[in-house]
C-alpha cells in the first residue's frame, strides 16, 4: 500500500465534501490534531477511520487505499424480473451440450419472428 497515495487521498476526501480540517473533525468526531496527523503522515490511520471518512465523504475504502482510482464505487443497477429471467436462461443454456442448444436456436428463432411475442 503506498501510504503517501492515502494520506493525499484522504486530504482530498475532505476537500470534496468542503471541509477545513477543524470543521472536519467537529463534523466526525475526532480530534483536529489527530486528523492532521493523518494528513500530514505523521501516524498512519487505521480502518476506524478510513471507513469514517469514506462513510461520510462519498468515496470507496479502496480508493482511499489506493487499490483504485475510481472515487465512487459503481452502484449496481437492481436487477428486474426480466434480468433474472435472462440470468436463468444463461444458467439453463450453459448446461446443455451441442445437441441441445441447437434445439434451444431454433425453437427461439421461431418464436423471435411470431408477432404474438415480439417486444
Amino acid at each position: 500500500m503506498n501510504f503517501d497515495l492515502m494520506r493525499r487521498r484522504l486530504v482530498a476526501a475532505r476537500e470534496m465534501i468542503g471541509c477545513n480540517r477543524k470543521e472536519f473533525s467537529e463534523l466526525i468526531g475526532i480530534p483536529y490534531r489527530t486528523i492532521t496527523n493523518y494528513e500530514n503522515g505523521a501516524r498512519e490511520p487505521g480502518g476506524d477511520y478510513i471507513s469514517k471518512v469514506a462513510d461520510v465523504c462519498g468515496v470507496s475504502t479502496d480508493y482511499l487505499l489506493g487499490m483504485t482510482d475510481t472515487p465512487r464505487a459503481e452502484v449496481a443497477k437492481p436487477k428486474d424480473a426480466a434480468d433474472l429471467k435472462m440470468d436463468q436462461i444463461v444458467a439453463l443454456l450453459e448446461s446443455m451440450n451441442g445437441a441441445g442448444l441447437e434445439k434451444v436456436l431454433a425453437y427461439a428463432s421461431d418464436l423471435a419472428f411470431n408477432p404474438a411475442y415480439k417486444k
